[in-house]
């Protein structure tokens, strides 16, 4: 099985590659958008964004860059945790199939003592702490190694459920940031009109308004794709963290076999 820091470094030095093409793509579109907007005569067919056409992605996120900014850091910091969450929870990982079968080796000799220490060995490994738990109190009733299981399991997952968490966090700010982009640009646009002469108002209000809305737009995306990351990594949690209960009773119902 590979190393999972190895894995880890892969995946993390992904997420960057990913972040890199998304501003570098992003300033391609801004500098399209702008090449396009600077043509004195639009060509027949083509769409004049003078006329209120719909703009390029570059320049929607130009309209307000500082809000959007952030935003698409959002989106970066959700990518690089749905890999992180993708290459570090797994059956394989938090149960490794070679690291359950030792432990039930030196339980099966009835070397708790071993088999504590083995745990105590491989601490970053999910199970290893719950195991450990039972191995150092194989002499106590089996009801009160369960207990101490399932007090130790529920706080190991209850790490993992906040980390994951974040994903469902930035599913949440993403919005409202962009609803207070759009709020802010809403401001703006009424409150410029004061200033604007009756020839350029329409222009005006259509132009803020559309910035404003901008905002929301890239939010909502945000918002979407950090849900859809959530709701893959929690579907992988759940399967891993069953996995790993049932390794780790198994290894406790071996216990009390060969503790009697």
């Amino acid at each position: 099985m590979a190393n999972p820091r190895r894995r880890l470094i892969w995946f993390v030095m992904l997420a960057f590659v990913a972040a890199w093409l998304f501003v570098g793509l992003g300033s391609l579109a801004a500098q399209g958008g702008d090449a396009g907007a600077a043509t004195p005569a639009p060509v027949e067919g083509s769409v004049d964004l003078s006329q209120g056409a719909l703009q390029s992605f570059g320049q929607l996120f130009m309209l307000n860059p500082a809000i959007n900014g952030v935003i698409a850091a959002l989106s970066i910091l959700a990518l690089m945790l749905f890999l992180f969450f993708f290459a570090t929870i797994s059956s394989s990982i938090m149960a490794p199939a070679d690291f359950v079968d030792d432990v039930t080796k030196l339980v099966g000799a009835r070397r708790f003592e071993d088999a504590a220490n083995y745990c105590r060995a491989h601490k970053r490994t999910f199970v290893a702490s719950v195991i450990q738990r039972c191995a150092e109190n194989a002499e106590k009733n089996h009801s009160v190694i369960i207990e101490m299981v399932d007090a130790e399991g529920r706080r190991r997952a209850d790490i993992m459920w906040n980390r994951i968490s974040y994903l469902a966090d930035i599913s949440n700010v993403a919005p409202m940031l962009g609803l207070l982009g759009t709020v802010w640009g809403m401001i703006k646009a009424f409150f410029g009109l004061s200033e604007a002469t009756a020839s350029l108002g329409s222009k005006a209000l259509t132009t803020s308004i559309g910035g404003a809305m901008s905002t929301t737009l890239f939010g909502l995306a945000v918002a979407i794709l950090a849900l859809v990351f959530y709701t893959v990594v929690k579907g992988r949690a759940t399967r891993a963290l069953a996995d790993a209960e049932q390794a780790v009773h198994s290894i406790a119902d071996k216990i009390k076999s060969e503790a009697q």
